[in-house]
């Protein structure tokens, strides 16, 4: 009987180390959690800041394109070559600070599109947790914008997706909307 005594209370130890390892790894998921959280909300940021980024370009190509005076190379306005990258670069930081995050990088891109390629990082950390060196941890991303051009020009004409000329050459009057000329969307950045 007496060593039923003595094993009173052993489990005791066990089941207080299993508690507090439970704890442990539910306070480290949250953590990956908060990880996650920040990440996502990063590349929220940055793919809002690439499409701003690429969309103030495809108004700067067609305020050049429909403007008074005609554009020396349409073609080069097409490809994307002719707009200031400072203003573009300006309306994707405005949308980083809207996402609660500040633009890193913001670099024009020319591939088979052109557009811009936006790198941010969120203003807020993960914050203290039970993972060292995890406090000052914030959330980065980058997203590339581009502007793909709906029109091809071929002699004096301008056909869009196959639907035939959208300017009237007798009514000058008669300028196309934005997204008839030209589309923006994301791409892979890598």
């Amino acid at each position: 009987m007496h060593s039923r005594q003595r094993e009173a209370g052993q489990a005791f130890p066990i089941y207080i180390t299993v508690v507090a390892g439970l704890l442990f790894l539910a306070f480290a998921y949250f953590v990956v959690g908060e990880s996650a959280d920040q990440r996502n909300g990063a590349q929220g940021a940055a793919d809002a800041a690439a499409l701003a980024a690429a969309r103030d370009a495809r108004d700067q190509i067609v305020e050049e394109l429909l403007g008074p005076k005609l554009p020396d190379d349409w073609a080069d306005l097409i490809l994307g070559r002719g707009f200031g990258p400072g203003a573009a670069c300006q309306a994707a930081d405005e949308y980083a600070q809207k996402n609660d995050s500040d633009r890193t990088s913001c670099q024009p891109y020319y591939g088979e599109y052109w557009g811009f390629t936006v790198g941010v990082e969120t203003k807020k950390t993960i914050g203290d947790s039970v993972i060292p060196g995890t406090a000052d941890e914030k959330g980065e991303a980058k997203a590339r914008g581009v502007v793909v051009p709906k029109c091809s020009l071929s002699g004096a004409k301008l056909d869009c997706d196959g639907l035939g000329s959208l300017i009237d050459p007798d009514d000058l009057g008669s300028v196309p909307d934005l997204t008839d000329l030209f589309t923006v969307r994301l791409i892979d950045p890598n």
